[in-house]
């Protein structure tokens, strides 16, 4: 059994919904169409605003991550944020979510990044122990204000 991480494309829309739905769902979250459509679309383009790999295990897409790229004002150089990855609850412990980080690892060292970060929940305890072994955790806390339209 093995492990193939690649870049998103057009054709792994309907492998990738469910994937992302169950990613919303984990957090208590649900999107609506067009926001799903919007993503999509910046994920697809042919120059991605927001970049999306897949994790096949024998050729089925069972992991996604989606990450960008972020100025920052403390060097010169980028930060990439993780910032979505799951992996099918029938796939776990099999070593694609670490493929997954490892891969957009690579990405953010070709793209010049001087740190690759992400967040997750506090009860996230299952993805936490996987973090822990291949990150350092910061002592930064998040606060966030929520903006209507």
């Amino acid at each position: 059994m093995s492990i193939t991480i690649r870049q998103i494309t057009e054709e792994d829309k309907s492998a990738w919904l469910p994937l992302y739905l169950a990613y919303l769902k984990f957090y208590e979250s649900e999107s609506d169409q067009f926001s799903t459509e919007l993503l999509w679309s910046r994920l697809t383009k042919e120059d991605p605003q927001i970049q999306g790999l897949v994790a096949e295990f024998d050729g089925v897409v069972v992991g996604i991550c989606h990450f960008h790229y972020q100025l920052t004002t403390w060097s010169k150089t980028w930060h990439c944020y993780l910032e979505d990855l799951y992996v099918d609850e029938n796939s776990r412990g099999e070593g694609v979510a670490p493929a997954l980080i490892e891969e957009v690892k690579k990405h953010a060292l070709e793209h010049k990044c001087s740190e690759l970060f992400w967040i997750t929940k506090e009860s996230n305890t299952v993805a936490r122990k996987l973090y822990d072994r291949v990150a350092n955790k910061s002592d930064f806390v998040r606060y966030e204000i929520l903006l209507e339209e």
